[in-house]
Order: C-alpha cells, then structure tokens, then sequence
C-alpha cells in the first residue's frame, strides 16, 4: 500500500471505533457521505484533527486586525482559487 490511493482508503475505512460512529452518525442524519475532510479530521484525530482544529481556529478567531468574516473571506476565496469544495 502507498501513495495517494493508500492513504485515501484508510481515511475511508480506518477509524477506531468512537470516530466511526460520529462518521455513522453523519451519514444517518445527512443521509449523504461525510466530507473527506471531516472523515480526515476523524483519522487519528490527537495526531492530525485536534491540533489542525485548533490552530485553524486560532488562525480564523484569534485575535487579529482583520474581522472572522474577512478571513472566512480570505479562506474561501483561496478555497476557489485551489478548487477546494470548501
């Protein structure tokens, strides 16, 4: 297993037990599949998803010159530009 299809699929099906029933959870009330990057959040989350989250929300809420609607301005606009979803 490697590259980019490796990772994918354990993003997919790799959760620990606590983790897939949030997923579950989502997909029962959305009725649609999670985002790939909560499932991504979900993966690991006290290696990547707790300290991503935290520093995304100091970036986005922390104190600065710029408003939280002006940076979740800035983030969508870069979004568009790299043809993210979000």
């Amino acid at each position: 297993m490697g590259g980019a299809r490796g990772r994918v699929a354990v993003v997919d099906h790799g959760h620990r037990p606590e983790e897939a029933a949030v997923l579950d959870m989502i997909r029962e009330r959305s009725g649609s599949e999670p985002a790939g990057v909560v499932k991504t959040l979900l993966y690991r989350p006290e290696l990547f998803g707790d300290p991503f989250s935290e520093t995304l929300d100091l970036a986005m809420r922390g104190e600065s010159e710029w408003t939280s609607g002006e940076r979740e301005l800035f983030a969508g606009f870069t979004s568009l530009l790299n043809q993210c979803l979000f």
